[in-house]
């Protein structure tokens, strides 16, 4: 199953999905054709500005999301649980993700409507996902300048934002809540609506405390802003092969060490060694994915021990480099 749209509404994007697979979506509730799912997705808006989706479905065949620039800044928030069957990948035109690693996931990923992504679940996924679309229109109205300039900024990190927020307790409460939705009944769907606001409002607390900087408590500027981006840029290079010291970047950054330190931290929510080192360990496992030997892949990043590349390597992804190495040898 492929579906490859522009976001919209949710209610209309529902109506549009349906028309391209074929099957009629009624009182907003789209049962998937069962040669493919089976499941349902239901769409209804709260206000003109403000949009949400429920999608529930066992999938029988690969199905890609392919979601096309609709040219504005809106918010899109998906809190996802997923049950993968033989892996996820997603793709901007900035970066990729594949992942045969973690079976089950329960994030919540942010992007910008503006920003092109293709999102593809394998045949055996279990996805229970709910989607809430804000138009530029909502964020105007509800976020002031600098908070809006903040928020660009970290969804300008793209594909680096998918595992930055988790799903914590009181927000797993709201959505089973929500995933319990009689939709046959109208009362039930209409405290859907109370239900979703009060998710959102969760959400956004969580969020604001993450990263202080878009409360306008010590608002950063944009001057630093772009410094900042020029020391994100250095620790993802590629050809960066060891840490640089904390006083060279201050010295590019034009700050105090202690302050870049700090701000890196309010903006990309890792410290700065820490966002070097899941760099390169991606770079790793994209190499080994590729054919490379752990060993071959440790060095080529800038490990010149094994070991401690090993051990790095599965705190970060739950296995050794020889273990996903084996995995995708299999896997062909």
């Amino acid at each position: 199953m492929y579906l490859r749209f522009k976001q919209k509404n949710f209610k209309t994007w529902l109506q549009e999905t349906a028309d391209l697979i074929g099957v009629e979506a009624k009182n907003c509730v789209l049962v998937l054709p069962h040669e493919t799912a089976k499941g349902f997705c239901f769409a209804d808006s709260v206000d003109r500005s403000f949009s949400y989706v429920l999608m529930h479905a066992y999938l029988k065949e690969n199905c890609t999301i392919h979601r096309m620039s609709n040219n504005q800044q809106g918010l899109i928030i998906f809190f996802n649980q997923i049950q993968v069957g033989d892996y996820i990948s997603l793709r901007s035109k900035k970066a990729s993700v594949k992942d045969s690693c973690l079976k089950e996931r329960n994030n919540i990923f942010i992007s910008s409507s503006n920003t092109e992504l293709e999102l593809l679940y394998t045949a055996g996924s279990t996805i229970r996902r709910l989607g809430i679309y804000l138009s530029p229109q909502w964020l105007t109205e509800h976020f002031d300048a600098d908070a809006k300039f903040q928020l660009e900024v970290l969804l300008g990190q793209n594909l680096k934002m998918v595992n930055q927020f988790l799903i914590n307790d009181d927000m797993q409460v709201k959505l089973n809540s929500i995933f319990q939705t009689n939709f046959d009944k109208d009362a039930e769907k209409l405290q859907l609506k109370t239900k979703v606001i009060a998710l959102l409002e969760e959400f956004l607390s969580v969020f604001f405390n993450a990263f202080p900087e878009i409360r306008n408590k010590e608002p950063i500027s944009k001057e630093d802003i772009s410094r900042l981006k020029h020391i994100e840029q250095i620790l993802s290079n590629e050809d960066t092969e060891k840490f640089p010291s904390i006083t060279m970047l201050a010295r590019i950054a034009q700050m105090s060490s202690t302050k870049l330190k700090l701000r890196f931290k309010q903006v990309y929510g890792y410290r700065l060694y820490e966002f070097y080192n899941k760099q390169r360990l991606g770079k790793a496992k994209e190499l080994i994915e590729n054919g490379m030997t752990p060993k071959e892949a440790g060095y080529s990043i800038g490990f010149a021990n094994v070991s401690n590349f090993t051990k790095s390597f599965k705190k970060e992804y739950g296995l050794t480099p020889g273990r996903l190495l084996h995995k995708t040898n299999s896997s062909k």
